[in-house]
């Protein structure tokens, strides 16, 4: 075999480790014949060789051995010098291998690594965690990576990711170590927490089965729950059975499509019994185009409904009262204001009754209520508002078991308002419904509540107007027929009076012209209450007209 050929350096040495044989490529290397070359039995030597590295291969032919030398250091030392990770041999106390990135994150050259102590490196408290890793992997035990802190020679500290293997480095046990600088994901991750932690949304994390990995304090605050209440539990457990159907159906489609599912709305009750509206998004977390969770954050919106909802009460509220005013201007009969006032009203809420009272306060009319029950005057807070004259509201939670209708109410939230004019009550409105009416629509109830009563109030004064004037005509009738009733025994007496003679006739005459100057009177008064009647009459045909 004519070793020339060969691109390697070679070299043959006898059993006394001396050259006997070697090409030029081992000449140029600066060996010679007679020399001594010792190598170990390992297949992973290196040796060095004018500032290079160079592998040993071996083999045995004829009772020598035939040495290759491979300058591998070209592409592998590079290859390792270029690894954006730093890479560390160590004994297990002193580094024997530093690469450039190693250097670069201890902050110092890499000649100073070697001899270096690998302990020196490590932050106290993670001391036993690592001479515990060192120890299992000197045994050729598998350590899985893991987060270390360690303390540079310029102070600064750091965490570096850590994964460690065992080795045989030029013929000893050893142990790699591959660190990467943590600082910056660690500061992502800080930041991240951080916002997960104080953002004013709530941040639920699950896996596939809906199981709680992890929440932020803002949830823990909405839900009433803490953290640890919280984890491992389904979120099936916190859902009316309708609301957690819908949730998983919503987290089904993030599923099977691998994509956000945006502006979700659904209701669940806090730890206190609460019910929340929330809305918000539900993003699958995916590795590996595997789904491997979903990450949800929500807004509580109840608030912002519950002003909406008002707001749209309100407006039809403003609608109903409009269109019961109109009625009041345009309407004089009673029954059929009363009609309209309770068909209006019944449309915004639930339903609603109204009442009439005499001077007496008795009921004289109920207007609402096909087959009236006098149970109704029974319900908490009618009396109350009756006394005091002035709205009272019981909502469903107050209405006392010992109220006659608490079945009927105790669902409902219950509105009284006196129907007052000049602090006289003139009836009462009753009104039901499922929601609560908030502040300013209890103010406009009120104010709808005082015009239905001073409307009440008019047309029982128009009707008794009009019942004074038909009175003050029978009377004005009266006054005529009479002074001629009066006239008629006047003139008998008269005629009768001349069978007297003397101061008897006189006497009867003087009596009869004063009984004639009373029918005078009577007639001229007859005659103004004439014109006042004309008078009367007039008005009353002009507001008919306007009416």
């Amino acid at each position: 075999m004519d070793i020339n050929k060969l691109p390697d350096p070679v070299i043959i040495i006898n059993r006394d480790n001396k050259i006997v044989g070697l090409n030029d490529k081992a000449r140029e290397l600066g060996f010679d014949f007679g020399m001594d070359f010792v190598i170990s039995e390992s297949e992973d030597e290196e040796i060095e060789v004018g500032g290079e590295i160079y592998s040993v291969r071996f083999s045995d032919l004829n009772g020598e051995r035939i040495v290759v030398l491979r300058k591998e250091s070209d592409f592998h030392r590079t290859l390792i010098e270029l690894f954006p990770d730093g890479i560390i041999i160590h004994d297990g106390q002193k580094i024997l291998f530093a690469n450039r990135r190693a250097a670069e994150v201890a902050g110092i050259p890499p000649e100073r690594l070697i001899g270096t102590s690998v302990m020196d490196f490590v932050h106290p408290d993670y001391m036993e965690f690592a001479f515990e890793r060192i120890k299992k992997m000197l045994q050729g035990e598998m350590v899985p990576p893991a987060l270390e802190k360690f303390v540079l020679p310029d102070g600064r500290e750091i965490y570096v990711e850590v994964s460690g293997s065992h080795v045989v480095f030029k013929n000893k046990s050893a142990i790699l170590l591959i660190i990467r600088d943590a600082s910056e994901k660690m500061e992502m991750e800080r930041r991240y927490r951080e916002f997960f932690e104080n953002t004013l949304d709530m941040i639920v994390v699950t896996d596939l089965e809906g199981n709680f990995i992890e929440v932020n304090r803002e949830f823990e605050m909405n839900s009433g729950y803490r953290r640890e209440e919280l984890i491992g539990r389904n979120f099936k457990e916190f859902f009316p059975e309708d609301e957690a159907e819908y949730v998983f159906k919503v987290y089904n489609k993030a599923f099977r499509e691998k994509s956000p599912v945006y502006g979700i709305e659904f209701r669940f009750k806090t730890k206190y019994g609460v019910e929340k509206l929330v809305e918000g998004n539900i993003r699958p977390l995916i590795e590996n185009n595997k789904v491997k969770g979903f990450i949800a954050n929500f807004k509580d919106v109840s608030e912002r409904k519950r002003l909406e909802e008002e707001l749209l009460r309100t407006n039809r509220l403003l609608k109903t009262i409009n269109t019961i005013n109109e009625a009041i201007v345009r309407l004089k009969n009673l029954d059929e204001l009363l009609k309209i006032v309770i068909r209006e009203v019944s449309q915004y809420c639930s339903f609603s009754w109204i009442a009439l009272f005499d001077e007496g306060k008795e009921k004289v009319k109920i207007y609402g209520v096909d087959r009236f029950d006098e149970k109704l005057f029974e319900c908490v807070g009618i009396d109350e508002a009756l006394k005091e004259k002035r709205a009272v509201i019981k909502l469903s939670g107050e209405h006392p078991e010992y109220c006659v209708n608490f079945l009927e109410h105790k669902n409902l939230n219950t509105y009284v308002f006196p129907l007052t004019h000049l602090n006289r009550v003139l009836g009462i409105l009753v009104m039901y419904s499922n929601f609560k009416i908030s502040e300013e629509e209890i103010r406009l109830l009120q104010t709808l509540a005082d015009n239905v009563a001073l409307a009440i109030h008019t047309i029982k004064l128009e009707g008794a107007r009009k019942k004074s004037l038909k009175q003050i005509e029978r009377n004005i009738e009266q006054f005529a027929i009479l002074a001629d009733k009066i006239r008629n025994p006047l003139a008998i007496i008269t005629g009768y009076a001349d069978i007297f003679a003397g101061k008897e006739k006189d006497k009867i005459l003087e009596q009869v012209r004063k009984i004639e100057e009373i029918i005078e009177q009577l007639e001229a008064g007859w005659l103004e209450s004439e014109d006042i009647r004309r008078l009367l009459r007039g008005f009353s045909y002009e507001e008919d007209t306007a009416g």
